[in-house]
């Protein structure tokens, strides 16, 4: 019985050392394409509507285990209002402001030589678009691949492969008859660099 006891309490130390917590704080930037939103179905109009591509800078806290880890991020962009088709893509910057807050938890999927990872996130996230004289909030989902590794001392760098997905950021009133709201969803690429707070 003791020795079952002393595995017991092995076991669980040793599960309970990896699980000490290292926060880090970090700035991120990213290059981001949009599209869905709206659709023309007559042929007649350009065929797409919605946010523009734009570049965001992002705040980044997270809190990392051996090889779970969980992030908040607040990011911000100029995505403007833009239509595409024919070749042509025309985008009203004065509009179309982007604030996005995400929740995500994280999973190391692989390690590169001795301090390298690549890491899958996944998450909800709240889409602030300033449209017009109007804040329209959409929730939807954010994944992404993440290769993740030391720079020097207390900093890392991360670089980042993201999608996100939401309904149409477009109320019914915003488009005309013969354009279909459809879901709207972005990828990018995020480049990162974070401190170790402990």
């Amino acid at each position: 019985m003791r020795t079952w006891a002393a595995i017991l309490v092995l076991v669980a130390t040793t599960a309970i050392r990896p699980a000490a917590a290292q926060w880090r704080i970090g700035l991120e930037l990213a290059s981001t394409n949009y599209g869905g939103s709206a659709q023309d179905t007559s042929g007649t109009g350009p065929p797409h509507a919605g946010p523009g591509d734009a570049t965001t800078i992002g705040l980044r806290l997270d809190k990392a285990f051996s090889r779970v880890g969980m992030s908040l991020r607040a990011s911000y962009g100029k995505a403007g209002l833009s239509f595409t088709g024919r070749g042509l893509t025309v985008t009203d910057k004065t509009s179309g402001h982007v604030l996005e807050a995400a929740s995500l938890l994280g999973f190391q999927v692989a390690g590169i030589g001795p301090s390298g990872a690549v890491r899958a996130e996944l998450g909800p996230a709240l889409h602030l678009w300033k449209f017009g004289d109007e804040i329209r909030a959409r929730v939807g989902a954010v994944g992404a691949v993440a290769y993740e590794w030391p720079v020097a001392g207390r900093f890392s760098g991360a670089i980042r492969l993201e999608g996100a997905l939401a309904k149409s950021w477009f109320d019914a009133a915003d488009v005309p008859p013969e354009y279909e709201r459809r879901a709207t969803w972005r990828y990018g690429v995020t480049l990162g660099l974070r401190y170790r707070l402990t």
